[in-house]
Parts: structure tokens; C-alpha cells; sequence
């Protein structure tokens, strides 16, 4: 049952269902969570009619609801609980956390819903046959699944899951559904990469057009690893490998489909040691939330906008962090700003992840410590840039905060929200420059 926390005035319900009622049916259909209610309440009339307990009396109340939003709030987001992860991944990067940091950062979620809702890859591994059905039914697509690979046994071996063996099945059926989905590669050296990432991209390549995009990642390790699975970090060779191994499959599928359908991450080829492809390579930036085509996307969203911008001889110096993957796009957007804007400097400081390890490069896995520990003493100009991939609630991964920041470095602290648009908004405004575009 989902209860429910407020109703809207403009719902079609108001003054019928209250607060505290719990939500049982939909047209006579029983509504076990979100999804339930988001399909069933779609209608063709848009004839609606509510099943609820209240007490120990079940109430009907009907209405008419043409664009399907009941402006009703539930106590429970899902109206279920989120379904957590039984995998224990040998790459996991949860696993690999230090003790004490926020609880929410341990929670592991592996829930299909929130795939469709959010985004969210997940395994599939705790997906019963009937839920399987009941996705092919509703019609839930587009779905983000962590595949890995595509061997059975081994899947099995790295996530340590019985229930992982079953991943071709699942897609097989998915596909003869005509539900839509994509796909994600954690690769790890030893294990998956090689004749087995051969096998795995073979398999999925006959998955087109369900499956649109595959994007391969390399695994996060930290130095928070004693008593895990021994993993090996990527080398420039083995990375230089990978990515080369992608790309051949990606080219085949280019030939053959029109589509490249496998997309190599950006961290992958900066551990490589190799140049990015060019923005066509990204095609429509599917697989962008999963870091491909982050770099790229930015560096051509920035200069692109600079390019429209009014010159001017205003001058202002600060900071900005970033991590060591970032570092060389943002020294190319700095140049390019510089062109424009003369006098407007902003130092690039890359924060080594003392709190991690070396082995993570990427800047949203910088804490407060380490922006502390390595910019203290040092002239930062008149302010400080973080991005807001770093913080959650004003709060860096640690728990530091950005006041505390500010009171260890004695400047202010400027969160931009990772766009291109809103950092050069940020610099220039702080020059007294209007963002305001040439003729």
C-alpha cells in the first residue's frame, strides 16, 4: 500500500482522498509502487477512479485526470521500499569507501525503477521472472544495465551472485520485447578485458537497435582495499589495449548499422594516455552521464560560447580545483577564455586524492581535506571555484563543508553546477563583466 502524504489543491481528488489514506487501486488495478501508478493512471478518457483504505473502511472516489498527474505526494517516493544491492562486486567502489563518512554514501541501490526514473544502471540480479514480465508488460524502457560481461560463469565470479549467470537471458528477453535498453562495461584487468571483452562485445553487437549504446569504464580503485579481491590497475598499456579493442568493435558496428554502438569512457583513454576522439565520435552523447563525452562536450560548450562573447580589459585573478582527469580541458578552456578576456586569470590547482588514493584521478571524488590540506598557504586570488559534482547538501564527500573551506583558506568559495556556461558566468562576474554576447 502506498500511503499517501498530500494531496494538491488542484488535484481532480482534493476534498475526496485525504492525507493518511493508503492508495490500493488504480481502475480496479492493484498499485504495488511507482511504476504501477505512473502506467496506470495514463488513460485513453482519462477517467480515473481511486481505490484507498482508510481505517478499516476501502473508499472509491473517481474523477477525470486527461495529462495522468494526480498532484498526489506519497510518504515513500517509489511507494515501496528502494530495493538495495545483494551483488558483492569485486570491483565494487562502495566496498572500497573509509568508515565513518555519511551513511547515505553506503547505501547500494539496485533497482530497476529507479533505472527508468533516474537513470541508475543496475545488474538485474535481484529481478524475479515475474518482475521480469511485469517489465516486459508495463513496457519499462528505456532500461541502464551494468553488463560487464557476458559469460555467465565469469559474471558470476565478479559479482559473486548466483543469480548473475541469468544476464543473457534477461537481455534476450528484453530484446525479443522490443524493450529499449543500454549497457554499461566496468572493466577490470585480469578479468573481463582481453578474449573475454572480445566474447562480450561479439554478444552484444547482435543486440542492436534494443540495445543503443555500450560505454566501457574502467574500474575505480582505492587505497582503501585490505582483506578485497585483488584487482589490477590499468596501465598505459593495457588501457591503449582496451580502448583500441573498443574502437575496432565500434567501427564494425559504425559499418554495419550506422551506429557505433560501443563508447569508450574518457577516464579509460586519459589512462591510456591517448587523445579523445572528436565530437563526432559521441554521436548523441548517449552514454554522457556515464562519462563519455564529458571532456569533449564541455571543452566544445565553452569555447563555443566564448566565441560570442564581448572582449574586455577587466582584470580579477582566483582559483579553480579540479582533478588530475580534468586538468589538461580546463587548462584548454582558460586559454581560450584568456583570448577573450585578457585580464581575467584563473589558476587551475589539480588536487592530488590524498583520501582515495592516486589511482583516483576524477573530480567529483575530491574531498574538503584534500582542497584544505594542499591550496592552505597559498595565494589563491580573490576566490575559489569548486564544482558542485563534489558536494551534496554543501558538503564534500568527507563531510567538510564549503564554509569550512572558506574559514581555512580566507576566500570565498564558489560552487558552479559543472556546466560550461555557468563557470565562465561565475569568472565573469566576478570582473564586473555582463555575459553578453557580440554582434
Amino acid at each position: 500500500m502506498a500511503k499517501i502524504k498530500h494531496i494538491y489543491e488542484t488535484s481532480p481528488f482534493y476534498g475526496k482522498i485525504l492525507p493518511g489514506d493508503d492508495l490500493i487501486k488504480i481502475n480496479g488495478r492493484c498499485v504495488h509502487d511507482l511504476l504501477d501508478y505512473m502506467f496506470f493512471t495514463q488513460t485513453e478518457d482519462g477517467k480515473i477512479e481511486l481505490t484507498v483504505r482508510r481505517g478499516d473502511e476501502e473508499l472509491c472516489f473517481s474523477s477525470v485526470c486527461e495529462d495522468g498527474d494526480l498532484r498526489i505526494e506519497f510518504e515513500q517516493y517509489l511507494l515501496d521500499k528502494e530495493r538495495s544491492c545483494k551483488n558483492k562486486c569485486v570491483f565494487c567502489f562502495i566496498d572500497q569507501m573509509p568508515k565513518n563518512m555519511r551513511k547515505t554514501l553506503y547505501f547500494k541501490d539496485d533497482d530497476f525503477r529507479l533505472s527508468l526514473l533516474y537513470g541508475n544502471y543496475v545488474t538485474m540480479t535481484n529481478v524475479s521472472d515475474e518482475e521480469l514480465q511485469r517489465i516486459v508488460d508495463l513496457r519499462v524502457s528505456p532500461l541502464n544495465i551494468s553488463i560487464h560481461t557476458t559469460n555467465p560463469q565469469l559474471r558470476v565470479q565478479m559479482m559473486r551472485n548466483p543469480n548473475a549467470s541469468k544476464i543473457m537471458d534477461i537481455l534476450n528477453t528484453l530484446r525479443a520485447a522490443d524493450i529499449q535498453f543500454r549497457g554499461q562495461i566496468v572493466l577490470c584487468p585480469g578479468l573481463n578485458d582481453g578474449q573475454e571483452l572480445e566474447r562480450t562485445l561479439s554478444d552484444l553487437s547482435e543486440m542492436y537497435p534494443q540495445l543503443s549504446s555500450v560505454s566501457v569504464v574502467p574500474l575505480g580503485m582505492t587505497r582503501f582495499r585490505d582483506g578485497l579481491y585483488p584487482l589490477t590497475p590499468f596501465t598505459q598499456q593495457t588501457a591503449q589495449a582496451a580502448v583500441q579493442q573498443v574502437n575496432r568493435w565500434g567501427e564494425k558496428c559504425l559499418e554495419k548499422y550506422g551506429t557505433r554502438l560501443f563508447y569508450v569512457a574518457d577516464e579509460l583513454y586519459q589512462k591510456a594516455q591517448m587523445p579523445l576522439p572528436g565530437y563526432e565520435y559521441y554521436e548523441d552523447f548517449e552514454q554522457y552521464e556515464n562519462g563519455v563525452g564529458m571532456v569533449i562536450s564541455f571543452a566544445q560548450e565553452f569555447t563555443d560560447l566564448v566565441r560570442t562573447l564581448k572582449s574586455s580589459e577587466r582584470s580579477i585573478r582566483g582559483t579553480m580545483v579540479t582533478g588530475k582527469a580534468a586538468e589538461k580541458l580546463m587548462e584548454q578552456c582558460m586559454k581560450a577564455l584568456n583570448q577573450k578576456f585578457p585580464n581575467l586569470q584563473c589558476d587551475i590547482q589539480v588536487i592530488r586524492n590524498d583520501f582515495f588514493g592516486p589511482e583516483i584521478t576524477v573530480t567529483g571524488l575530491i574531498t574538503g581535506t584534500d582542497v584544505i590540506g594542499q591550496l592552505q598557504g597559498k595565494d589563491l586570488g580573490e576566490f575559489l571555484i569548486v564544482s558542485s559534482c563534489m558536494l551534496r547538501d554543501d558538503a564534500f564527500l568527507d563531510d567538510v563543508t564549503v564554509s569550512d573551506v572558506e574559514k581555512a583558506l580566507g576566500v570565498p568559495v564558489l560552487v558552479s553546477n559543472g556546466s560550461a556556461e555557468d563557470l565562465i558566468g561565475i569568472l565573469l562576474h566576478q570582473a564586473g563583466i555582463e555575459l553578453e554576447e557580440s554582434d
